[in-house]
């Protein structure tokens, strides 16, 4: 897991429209750095890194919503969101194979390497699509219209009632907040609240590494319990996507004790991460 603590010194009471070029430099440059290397490299890595920093910076458009022009932040949210939407399908298929199909079914298994065969080829194409899409010009520019509308905002009118302290501590709790809306369903085990507390812990999580440097010392250990907590979502997350991709895949004679056997593999596993789940939510309440 993608962990970004702070690098960057903040003044309190800087305000918090001028240090937000500063905020989002470190993921505007891995932005720059993987999307290039994202065109050539099938590294799994790279495209993990690539949607971390895509999330990150959309949680922190969030954060800034109220003090940016009308409609900017939901602009750039959508955008970076499209761009993450592209390569997610080729994130997820390297999940399925090199992580969950290996735990699953054997290698010695009569049809396991025609059916890995099979996935890879759709591997393959899907990471081809997202590579036309992030090829294609307007993508090529977005990276720098962004990083250009951000300091048009930065070294204009400045919010005068705001300073970075204030501001961080604010919206932190306002991310706190709703996640404890969400916490009572997904203690109860609804898939959906579950996926929508995920969503809300990466937020949040991400609020408090941005903002760090100006948060208490007890806000900034909350963001090991909430990687921890997010890792084990995420696992849940990720039995749950491979059994919809896997499903809507057809069972082919040639790798149907393959395909059926995974399947099973994954219903058992989604049952047991689904328990994990809710456990460490419930330990999360507990510690609070």
């Amino acid at each position: 897991m993608v962990s970004r603590p702070a690098s960057y010194k903040l003044h309190p009471e800087a305000h918090a429209l001028t240090v937000l070029p500063r905020l989002i430099s470190s993921d505007v440059a891995t932005l720059e750095h993987c999307s290039s290397d994202y065109l050539v490299s099938n590294d799994p890595e790279v495209g993990h890194e690539l949607r971390v920093a895509l999330r990150r910076l959309r949680a922190l458009l969030w954060a800034y919503q109220a003090l940016l022009p009308e409609g900017l932040a939901k602009h750039w949210r959508q955008q970076l969101g499209d761009v993450a939407n592209r390569i997610g399908a080729p994130r997820n298929w390297d999940v399925i194979i090199d992580s969950l199909l290996r735990a699953a079914v054997p290698s010695s298994h009569p049809s396991a390497l025609i059916f890995l065969e099979a996935l890879e080829g759709i591997r393959h194409n899907a990471r081809e699509e997202s590579r036309m899409a992030i090829r294609s010009p307007t993508q090529v520019q977005l990276i720098s219209a962004f990083k250009a509308a951000i300091d048009q905002v930065a070294g204009g009118q400045l919010e005068k009632s705001k300073s970075i302290e204030e501001f961080a501590r604010a919206r932190v709790k306002a991310a706190s907040r709703r996640l404890d809306k969400l916490l009572p369903r997904a203690r109860g085990g609804n898939l959906a609240a579950l996926h929508q507390t995920r969503i809300q812990i990466k937020r949040l999580r991400y609020l408090l590494e941005y903002f760090s440097p100006v948060l208490k010392k007890g806000d900034r250990k909350r963001i090991a319990g909430l990687a921890r907590l997010q890792g084990a979502l995420g696992e849940l997350n990720d039995v749950v996507v491979a059994s919809t991709y896997i499903s809507e895949l057809p069972a082919l004679a040639e790798y149907a004790s393959a395909h059926e056997l995974f399947t099973q593999w994954l219903q058992k596993e989604k049952k047991g991460r689904r328990q994990k789940a809710v456990r460490a939510l419930r330990g999360l309440s507990r510690q609070r």
